[in-house]
């Protein structure tokens, strides 16, 4: 069984006919039958319905079985002649939360994109439970959220914090500075940032007095803004990111929440070549973040007084 063999039956299967099969293959017919036939005697089986006067051709109860396994050899055959190739590629999965991916790491990904192209990366958006979750079965390499890990097998790093600011129409009463308790849970936009942020939101607002409307990511912010005295609290990655909204702003609160420490999640027990890449996309993200001005690098302080989530 060869190759050749394999591709052709794959092309006759496709085209359904012997003549668009030799065109697409640039073989002759005499050549795709010789072929078909060849691989036929090999397998003990006939794999096509040959009919005088029908152009189309279909295939036998034979033919159909061995799709899959002509897919899977074809495919196989492939892989085998990039072998060299492929031995050089490198793959990372990023597993983050939606402020991380359409936000925070956006021009990160691009430039290790352009800067590694030997690395074939996939980026992911996930709940901070599901990615702890793909970072101990090893479904994803690297995770980013804002939250601790639970799991003893994996590594959790706080890697940079943000700041919150209220985000507002531009024609509202507010301003830099604001008073947290003359903001109106009715006109707030929620979005829950996690257990640091809800106890300070408990803190100026009863629970009994529920917001204008809730959302689960930080892209949806900028739809229900659109009305003066509405507002919202989102770090500065998500003020930037909605930004090219003109009739939005943004200001410092008198007593914001703590600002957001995002930790970057790993396998305590990584492939080598993995922890390659890993190890790679760790020197990118360390330089992203020290060239950024709307984070700032962790450092050990930060986390005094934190709550364990």
């Amino acid at each position: 069984m060869t190759y050749e063999q394999i591709e052709t039956f794959i092309a006759v299967m496709t085209y359904g006919n012997i003549t668009s099969a030799s065109n697409f293959l640039h073989v002759s017919q005499s050549a795709v039958s010789s072929r078909i036939q060849l691989l036929e005697e090999e397998l003990g089986a006939p794999l096509l319905i040959r009919s005088k006067g029908h152009r189309s051709i279909e295939l036998t109860a034979y033919g159909q079985a061995f799709i899959p396994i002509a897919s899977q050899c074809a495919s196989s055959f492939k892989d085998s002649r990039n072998l060299r190739t492929l031995a050089n590629i490198l793959t990372l999965s990023v597993a983050s939360v939606d402020a991380v991916n359409n936000c925070t790491f956006v021009p990160l990904f691009s430039r290790h994109i352009e800067a590694f192209p030997n690395i074939r990366l996939t980026i992911r958006t996930h709940h901070s439970d599901e990615i702890h979750g793909l970072i101990s079965n090893r479904t994803a390499d690297i995770g980013f959220v804002f939250s601790r890990s639970p799991y003893p097998d994996i590594i959790s790093r706080p890697v940079y914090r943000e700041l919150m600011y209220l985000i507002c129409h531009k024609d509202s009463p507010y301003h830099d500075n604001m008073p947290c308790g003359e903001l109106q849970p009715e006109d707030e936009v929620y979005l829950h940032w996690g257990l640091d942020f809800q106890q300070w939101h408990n803190r100026f607002f009863p629970p009994d007095r529920y917001p204008l409307v809730s959302v689960n990511t930080g892209s949806m912010l900028q739809h229900y803004l659109d009305v003066p005295g509405r507002w919202a609290v989102a770090p500065m990655s998500v003020v930037r990111a909605i930004s090219h909204r003109e009739n939005l702003t943004y200001y410092t609160l008198d007593e914001p929440p703590s600002p957001r420490i995002c930790y970057m999640l790993t396998n305590r027990y990584p492939t080598q070549r993995r922890k390659t890449a890993i190890d790679t996309f760790t020197a990118e993200l360390e330089e992203f973040i020290a060239g950024n001005e709307d984070i700032c690098a962790f450092e050990s302080w930060m986390l005094e007084g934190r709550t364990v989530s």
